[in-house]
């Protein structure tokens, strides 16, 4: 049987329980200080790329009757997509250098580049 004794809450618990959520805290929002506004969408299509458009111009471009990208005040996000679940639609908008939309059905990916920055499908 377990003694009461046992079931304490020591100094030390609560150490380490407050030390765990502030590293998680502090783990979470890193990405919010070190990433860059993108400058540049680039559509990928089965690996190939299919445009590429400057994100601070608004524009609406079609990816081969399988979806809708739209670029509207610096916010990317996609319209229209024919896939059966349509999750790149339900996708909150992308904004930053780094960030991507990925439709799996359809085999298409929005991603944000920064300025100088190279990505892994170009190399």
């Amino acid at each position: 049987m377990i003694q009461q004794k046992d079931l304490k809450i020591r100094k030390s618990d609560i150490v380490l329980t407050v030390s765990i959520v502030a590293i998680c805290v502090g783990l979470a929002i890193i990405p919010f200080f070190f990433s860059r506004d993108g400058s540049s969408v680039s559509i990928y299509v089965d690996g190939k790329l299919f445009a590429e458009k400057n994100i601070s111009e608004n524009s609406v471009t079609d990816v081969d009757g399988m979806m809708t990208v739209v670029i509207e005040n610096g916010k990317v996000y996609a319209q229209n997509s024919v896939c059966p679940d349509g999750v790149c639609e339900h996708s909150l908008p992308i904004t930053k250098s780094g960030d991507s939309i990925i439709c799996l059905p359809n085999k298409i990916m929005i991603k944000i580049s920064g300025e100088g920055e190279t990505d892994a499908i170009s190399g």
